[in-house]
């Protein structure tokens, strides 16, 4: 069981410091074009957190522990 547990992460550990990458990119971006506060910075991270999975899963990249089964 642990190294069911072991296995998930070392296969998300990569991912979100991919999607942490990206978020602060982001949010440097917003920033230099003159977009600052609380709500921008909240949408960003939503859209990533649940973008980010989405494009691997439809590109079908994503690590094995994001996929599911699609219905046939």
């Amino acid at each position: 069981m642990a190294s069911d547990t072991l296995s998930k992460v070392k296969q998300l550990i990569p991912q979100f410091l991919i999607m942490m990458v990206i978020y602060f990119v982001a949010v440097t971006a917003l920033r230099q074009v003159g977009v600052e506060g609380f709500y921008p910075e909240v949408a960003v991270a939503l859209v990533i957190a649940f973008g980010y999975p989405a494009l691997l899963r439809y590109f079908d990249r994503a690590p094995p522990v994001w996929q599911y089964d699609r219905p046939e």
